[in-house]
């Protein structure tokens, strides 16, 4: 139920106010204040006071309390309920105090305007919002639409997707929809990512790959080193790692000394588009090695060259942490990282000494609870006169789980 005097808030076409409805242009002109960024307001006659709204938001929610008894009329693009201003004022103002009228949205006329159905299609802002998440989207969506803003335009997004290997994907970028100065354009990300559009525009992006990953990628399909393929952490073990690491689909992981970045790779298989994945290597060769498997395998893993644990002071607290190798400095990163796990993480190292399996509950502070498992494989040796299986060194595998919060 509305309260009394609410405040309405219409979504405006790229004309402007020429596609209101009848009671929408009524409410407009009765207003005694709009409320609208600076270019809409400039297509309203004089007559109503004029408020033009810039970021942070809140100052205009201040105003609009402060002048409840007037008549106040919001003027948006497309529909305010769509990655639009409606969500700040339900919030800020109540959803009693508040009546959207809503115009087609521009992710709509997009589509349209590049004659592409939109029903089977992902969407996501950049306006305000930080541009790397474009690249999980794109990894997991053959289809997705994307709002922007000046500063994280068509050729920012592309730059962003070519450095995660998706040079291949097209993109179709809608600016000034329904506007004098209509243009639709369309290329590879590799040459958009040369382009300086400025302005807020829809960017539709096609990936025929996506989401073909799956979990448990064979050994072979990683770059190893040259006359050393055995480092790697195997696809058997692989598989127990992440499984004891608890991952969900928001989670923030660290694989520290990620080597070919096997883990943190598979692992993504698991993270969904709310995650974060951050591989850690010390060794430059090692390095770019990771970075190539990255791109080969499309995935939204973020590569980071540094020596643990000086490093981790750069990265958001994790939810999860997997230690393949701590090039000499074991304790000092297992404390490292249980001072930065949030509550109820889980920490997973895999171990080749058993000294070092039997003495880690002695590392841990008092209320963590862990457990060793010895995971050993064999693979059949076909090869052989008398087939037989040829035994994996030994690994094990300890699980490390942060006391959670108090309730």
């Amino acid at each position: 139920m509305l309260e009394g005097n609410p405040v309405y808030v219409l979504g405006l076409s790229g004309q402007g106010t020429l596609h209101l409805s009848d009671s929408a242009k009524a409410l407009l002109r009765r207003a005694d204040i709009v409320y609208g960024r600076e270019d809409v307001l400039n297509q309203i006659p004089d007559g109503p006071g004029k408020y033009p709204i810039h970021s942070p938001l809140h100052p205009m929610a201040e105003h609009l309390k402060r002048h409840s008894l007037e008549r106040r009329v919001v003027l948006a693009t497309g529909d305010p309920n769509f990655f639009g201003i409606a969500e700040f004022l339900y919030r800020t103002l109540g959803p009693d105090s508040v009546y959207v009228i809503p115009q087609v949205s521009s992710i709509q006329r997009a589509f349209a305007k590049i004659k592409m159905s939109w029903h089977d299609a992902y969407f996501g802002s950049v306006h305000g919002r930080p541009v790397e998440n474009v690249v999980p989207w794109v990894l997991r969506h053959a289809k997705v639409a994307v709002l922007t803003d000046p500063r994280h335009h068509a050729g920012k997004i592309a730059q962003i997707l070519v450095a995660h290997g998706l040079g291949e994907v097209r993109m179709f970028v809608c600016e000034n929809l329904d506007m004098e100065r209509e243009e639709i354009s369309q290329a590879q990300a590799i040459h958009v990512q040369h382009w300086q559009k400025g302005g807020y525009a829809v960017v539709v992006i096609l990936n025929h790959r996506a989401g073909q990953g799956h979990f448990g990628i064979d050994d072979g399909d990683f770059d190893r080193r040259p006359g050393q393929p055995g480092m790697i952490t195997k696809k058997p073990v692989r598989a127990v790692a992440i499984a004891q690491l608890g991952l969900r689909p928001d989670s923030v992981l660290w694989d520290v000394g990620a080597g070919t970045g096997s883990v943190a790779i598979d692992a993504s298989r698991v993270i969904g588009i709310g995650g974060q994945i951050f591989a850690i290597e010390r060794n430059e060769r090692d390095f770019d090695i990771l970075c190539v498997n990255i791109r080969h395998h499309q995935t939204a893993v973020t590569p980071i060259l540094g020596e643990a644990p000086e490093i981790f002071t750069v990265l958001p607290d994790p939810d999860s942490v997997f230690i393949g190798g701590s090039g000499g400095r074991f304790q000092e990163i297992v404390e490292r990282v249980l001072g930065r796990l949030k509550p109820g993480g889980v920490m997973v190292l895999n171990l080749v000494r058993l000294d070092r399996a039997a003495d880690i509950g002695k590392l841990l502070p008092s209320g963590c609870s862990w457990n060793v498992q010895l995971i050993q494989t064999s693979v059949m040796d076909w090869k052989m006169p008398v087939p037989r299986f040829r035994p994996d060194n030994p690994v094990f595998v300890a699980t490390v789980q942060k006391p959670g919060n108090e309730e």
